[in-house]
This record gives C-alpha cells, structure tokens and sequence, in this order.
C-alpha cells in the first residue's frame, strides 16, 4: 500500500519543466495584472513557451495588444487559440488586434464565436463598434442595447446610442441615453458636445446654450460648439452674443479649409504620414476628436514607434471619455520617449 502510495504521488508530481512553466505563466498574469505589459512580454517570449503552450500564447498576445503592437498580437493569439479553441477572453483578445488594425470583419467573426461562449457586455460594446465602423447601424443598436442590459452603467454604450439617435433625427430620444452617459461621466465630451445638439433641435436653446458653453470652455476652437452656440444664443433672445459667436465661428474657417485641404491631400496620399499627423491635430483643435483619433490609428499603424502618435491618441481619448484608454496611450508615449521597445 505504501508503495502504491508512493507510486501516485510520483505520478501527480509535476516535472520540473512543467513547475518551471507554471511559475513563468503565475508570473506573467502578475505583471499583467500590475499593468506591466512589457516586463510580461520579454518575459514570455524569452521563456520560449508562447509557441508551445496555448496559455503562454495567450498571455503574450494580450501584452501585445495592450502594447499596440496588432500585428504580433494577431499571429501570436490565432496560433493559441487554435490549439486550445473555446476560450472567449483569447477570442476577445484577438478581436481588439483585429479592429485596431481595420480589420472589421474579421474582428466580428472573433467576437460571434465569443459571444458565443459567454455573452458578456464588452463583447458585445466591441462587436457594435465594429458594426458602426461598417455602417450596419440596426445591428449596432442591438448591440448597444445588449450592452446596457449587462452593464447599465456603461457610458460609451450610453453615448453611441445617443449619437444613433441623433443621426436618425430622433432627438427626444438621444436625450436620455446623453444624460445618462454625463451622469456616469462627466468629462465625456463628446456627449456633452451631442446633447447640447439634442436639445437645440428639441427647441430648448437656453439649455443648449448650457452644454455648448461647457464644450467650448475645455475647447475653445470647437467649430461644431461655436456655431450652435451662436444658433441657440440668437433663438433665446440673445442676439449680440449670438452674433459674436457665430463670428468666431467664422473665424474658424481657415481652419476648416487646411482640414479639407489635408483630407484630399491624405486621401490621394495615403502614406504621407506628416500630413496625416497635420490633419489629426488640426482636427483637434477643431474638436473633431473621433476624426482626430482615426487619423491617428492611422498613423499608429504606419509609425508604431512614434512618441508623439500615442499622445496625441491620449489627447482625443480623453475628450471622448475614454479615460483607461487615454492614460495607456500616454503611458506608451513615455515609453517610446525613453526609446523602450
């Protein structure tokens, strides 16, 4: 018996190379979790296992993305979820890759079989976007609404939805989703930005006035704020100021005219990085934060290791509320500034 004993206790016993791999992979999820993107990918990838272990693989495809580095990320998590298929968060994983790099379809794909597995709120907010990058607006809303359903609090869902219903002309009804997504966030920008709209068209100009003000107080060139404001000033009776804005909005014309100019200029050029950077930050001094940061993924994707890039990225995220989002970038412009990989 005590043989016998002794023989399964040999047998649970893992290896040394299996104890090894297990203390590389604790270790790994632990800077991650301490959001040590780097540390853990030097890591993984100076251990070797990433293109054995499916777990490993998973691990470095994560830092990857949180590292923007998309095309490794996409390599490194298709192999491991190949050989470990079922498991949602690699799936999740792979479809951020996937979108930051314009790949929508197959972004989707990604995250029809996470849905799949689990139905959780992020999937389905990043399956919208992707709808909403293709223009598939009803298959966004469902999305959108799904989110809520999970996660009532979330904010971006919140705006998205708002924003839908503008487009839509259904300004009554963007008003709720706005003010929730403010509630929640007050710093949303955007939202702010979209709600004064809403209620501008609503006829309630006096409080549009309200929100217009705030967005053009954090920023001053915001064309969109400027002429609306002058709108809703002149329809609540006050016409000088009203007047008064509307030419500072004219004042902005040059503006709007170099970022009509560097749009052709970039469309018939797609590789002039310099312009593209140009545009972005004439878009944001515009207040054309969403814009701004589609030429900047843009640029990302040209120039993965230029500082200014994900600084510039931090800049827009942040007015768009996407706070986590824009400290990370800011964090990979310190990075690069220091010439770390």
């Amino acid at each position: 018996m005590v043989v016998l004993a002794l023989a399964a206790i040999a047998l649970a016993a893992p290896s040394p190379a299996a104890a090894q791999t297990g203390d590389t992979l604790r270790r790994a999820e632990a800077l991650l979790g301490q959001g040590r993107y780097l540390e853990a990918a030097d890591l993984v990838q100076g251990s070797g296992l990433a293109s054995s272990d499916p777990q490993a693989g998973y691990l470095l495809g994560f830092a990857l993305v949180q590292l923007y580095r998309f095309a490794e990320a996409e390599a490194v998590l298709e192999q491991a979820i190949a050989a470990r298929p079922g498991q949602d968060a690699w799936l999740h994983a792979l479809a951020k890759a996937r979108m930051e790099m314009g790949l929508n379809r197959g972004a989707m794909a990604a995250l029809d079989q996470a849905i799949a597995i689990v139905d959780r709120p992020s999937y389905r907010y990043a399956r919208a976007m992707c709808a909403l990058n293709l223009g598939e607006l009803d298959r966004a809303e469902g999305d959108l609404r799904a989110t809520l359903l999970g996660q009532p609090d979330h904010a971006d869902a919140l705006y998205q939805l708002g924003k839908l219903s503008l487009r839509r002309g259904a300004y009554e009804e963007a008003l709720p989703w706005l003010r929730r997504a403010l509630a929640i966030n007050p710093r949303h920008l955007e939202a702010r930005y979209q709600a004064g709209l809403a209620e501008l068209r609503s006829g309630r100009p006096e409080a549009a006035v309200t929100e217009l003000e705030a967005v053009i107080a954090e920023v001053t060139g915001h064309a969109g704020a400027l002429y609306n404001l002058g709108r809703a000033l002149i329809d609540s009776g006050r016409e000088e100021e009203g007047r008064r804005r509307l030419e500072q909005f004219r004042a902005t014309a040059e503006l709007q005219d170099e970022i009509e100019y560097l749009t052709r200029v970039v469309k018939r050029n797609p590789e002039n990085l310099s312009g593209r950077l140009v545009l972005a930050d004439k878009l944001l001094t515009a207040g054309r934060a969403e814009e701004a940061l589609r030429e900047l993924s843009a640029a990302r994707g040209q120039a993965p290791r230029r500082a200014e890039i994900y600084a510039a990225m931090g800049q827009a995220l942040r007015r768009l509320g996407r706070e986590a989002e824009a400290r990370q970038a800011e964090v990979a412009a310190r990075r690069l500034a220091r010439g770390e990989p």
